[in-house]
């Protein structure tokens, strides 16, 4: 065999290239999971969210995560709210219920009704310290990507799809957040923070 590819060296350079190349990738893909250090801090993000102006709306004010929920008619549209374990993978969705509905006393005062907020109480989060910016104390940064999933039949039959995904990134080591794959939309998950303190 030996004598083969060294009679045929463009069969050898045929059958080692990928096999080079398969090397490579898996180097550089793996080694930044070596060498980065894991993240340090739980982070917290919804999915289904939506940036209408009626709904549930999330922020982080004064280091304390607040919603609230707009308009005077009860939406279908809930977000849904995750905690991340980065040191055990494991993720816990954060429950909520929305306010009760409630009408507007005369068609004068709908307007106001519709969007005065009211506020909606988590006890999940009331005692947590959540650091809004994009990147970590420890330098992992919360990211949204596209990953492009072709269908078996190619485009004869099927349209290709691209999925979006969140996951945490710092040097060349990321991390998927569960619960995050979404067609095409990257905006419905929603980042909120950085859990700095239980």
């Amino acid at each position: 065999m030996k004598q083969f590819l060294r009679q045929n060296p463009t069969i050898a350079f045929g059958l080692g290239l990928p096999l080079l190349l398969v090397i490579a990738f898996a180097l550089a893909t793996g080694i930044p999971s070596l060498l980065v250090a894991p993240p340090k801090y739980d982070v917290l993000y919804a999915t289904d969210y939506h940036h209408y102006q009626h709904g549930v709306q999330i922020s982080v004010i004064d280091e304390k995560v607040q919603l609230r929920y707009v308009g005077a008619e009860q939406t279908t549209q809930k977000p849904r709210i995750w905690r991340f374990d980065p040191g055990t993978d494991a993720v816990k969705e954060i429950t909520y219920l929305l306010p009760p509905v409630s009408d507007a006393p005369s068609h004068l005062d709908q307007a106001a009704h519709k969007t005065k907020p009211t506020p909606i109480v988590v006890p999940e989060l009331e005692s947590l310290r959540v650091d809004a910016s994009s990147i970590a104390p420890d330098g992992y940064e919360f990211m949204t990507a596209e990953r492009y999933q072709p269908h078996f039949f190619g485009s004869l039959f099927y349209s290709s799809r691209y999925r979006a995904d969140a996951l945490l990134s710092k040097q060349g080591r990321s991390i998927r957040l569960p619960h995050t794959q979404g067609r095409y939309y990257r905006g419905n998950t929603h980042f909120i923070g950085w859990v700095v303190s239980p």
